[in-house]
């Protein structure tokens, strides 16, 4: 029988709650305030809750959406509902925004909120064999990730259609290459991935369409190229933007007649392989500029899959830190401290998930306890985008910062004071209306502030200018997750 945490200080709506849950046969747990749902959330039990509803208007701290946040943080696969008494878009939209998955309004009605759990708790959609076998080689859940999954899994059982694969360094274009080539028709067949950045520019052709023996200086044995070895399977073209544009016309050859030669080759070869090519440049622009030609673009990209970077699909952080965990912790009884996922949470990944996987390895070398901590990470070189500033700070003392990484950091604590004021935030007494403010700049300033002394509370708090009793007691109301710890950094 699944379970569902209902966060509700009104009696009346809370026996409603009850009443209806019990006909659905679900069984219920009621938190009368804030505090207590964040007690709950947190207590060896929680992982039984399969969702939660929430009031957006819980007495506080922390008030709703900071617990529907925290909800979503650590269970970014469990649904939850906002409850309102007033239907208002805006705090419909916000509450989206924080990852709600439906919206109630008061007076209750039945039935909209016995369809509303059905839909939620209703088995996930039957899943296509390939889209399932997909999700078990590429770790998530998020939608954007999703997205790119299904269009992939459309996508294998054609051999025909040539792939182009988008997406930034580290988002695991090849690993798609790789789940393409082993779950098609070309399964069993070569897989050839060549990096074609990585090849230096007089080998290129060589690389590709192979060679006859005394075909130039050097040449002193046949070669065969990726084209040929990859006959019958895939050929995997990474970075394709960085092809010579000689040698686009040749590839474009391949392509449209099925056929080349190798240099200093006399008679024509068939090149019969899945074609899969891979960039983070954006070719359209490149054609524009005349770097890519037009015709091979086309040709290369009749199918095109956007894979999303690790900041857009912040869901699936936690996920994957835990499988690495999973894999590279040899059997040690580890765990990541709150503080350390609090940081990651906040951090950007410019490296995506290539560089959160290569965080896990290196924090597990130099953690010699049970509990990954801040001082684990390498947060001198993570402090530019812990800030959110993707420029690092100019080398020289006389030089200023770009505007840019102000203007990033204000952009971020505007965006979280918007989402924390209700629409009729003007009509509200002074101090509920500025408390509302506070609790947003102490989300954005402390975990920040946190983030930049490794998860030392005590210097934090120094920082700041306040005890620590007084940081920790801020951290707590602002809504954030709950500090872990001592105060201090083991040394």
């Amino acid at each position: 029988m699944a379970k569902i945490l209902v966060v509700e200080n009104n009696t009346r709506d809370a026996d409603r709650f009850r009443e209806l849950l019990v006909q659905e046969d679900l069984e219920i747990a009621i938190c009368r305030s804030g505090a207590e749902a964040e007690e709950m959330m947190a207590s060896d039990g929680r992982d039984e809750f399969a969702a939660a509803i929430i009031l957006w208007e819980i007495p506080g701290p922390p008030f709703g959406f900071a617990l529907l946040t925290n909800w979503r943080q650590d269970w970014p696969a469990k649904p939850a509902v906002i409850v309102s008494g007033t239907l208002d878009a805006t705090l419909a939209t916000r509450a989206a925004i924080l990852g709600a998955n439906d919206f109630l309004e008061k007076p209750l009605e039945a039935e909209r909120v016995k369809s509303c759990l059905r839909s939620l708790l209703a088995p996930h959609e039957t899943l296509s064999p390939l889209l399932s076998a997909l999700q078990e080689t590429i770790i998530g859940k998020s939608p954007e990730l999703l997205s790119a999954l299904r269009k992939t899994a459309r996508l294998i059982p054609h051999v025909n259609s040539r792939a182009l694969l988008i997406g930034e360094s580290g988002t695991g274009k090849e690993l798609f290459a790789k789940a393409i080539h082993q779950l098609g028709p070309t399964a069993g067949a070569p897989l050839v991935a060549i990096n074609v950045a990585a090849i230096p520019k007089d080998l290129a052709e060589s690389t590709l369409f192979g060679h006859e023996k005394g075909a130039f200086t050097g040449a002193i044995n046949q070669r065969l190229g990726a084209l040929e070895e990859a006959e019958g399977g895939t050929l995997f073209l990474d970075e394709i933007g960085e092809l010579d544009l000689s040698l686009q016309v040749k590839l474009l050859r391949a392509i449209q007649e099925r056929e080349f030669r190798r240099i200093g080759g006399s008679r024509d070869l068939t090149f019969e392989a899945r074609l899969v090519c891979a960039t983070n440049r954006d070719l359209a622009q490149e054609v524009r500029k005349g770097a890519f030609r037009q015709d091979l673009y086309h040709r290369i990209a009749e199918k095109t899959i956007q894979i999303p970077p690790l900041r857009e699909r912040t869901g699936d952080i936690e996920i994957l830190l835990h499988h690495f965990l999973e894999i590279y912790r040899g059997g040690r009884p580890i765990r990541f401290a709150r503080e350390t996922l609090s940081i990651f949470r906040s951090y950007r990944f410019p490296g995506n998930v290539r560089e959160l996987q290569y965080l896990v390895r290196g924090a597990l070398i130099d953690c010699e306890g049970d509990e990954i901590l801040p001082k684990h990470l390498p947060l001198e070189k993570m402090d530019a985008q812990l800030l959110g500033n993707e420029n690092p700070p100019p080398a020289n003392p006389g030089e200023t910062h770009s505007p840019l990484s102000a203007d990033r950091n204000t952009q971020e604590l505007l965006e979280e004071i918007t989402k924390s004021l209700p629409q009729s935030w003007v009509s509200l007494p002074y101090r509920e209306a500025a408390l509302h403010s506070e609790r947003a700049f102490d989300r954005i300033y402390l975990r920040h502030l946190h983030a930049r002394v490794r998860g030392n509370v005590t210097r934090a708090a120094q920082t700041a200018g306040i005890d620590t009793k007084t940081f920790r007691k801020r951290w707590k109301e602002s809504g954030l997750a709950p500090l872990n710890g001592p105060d201090e950094d083991e040394t």
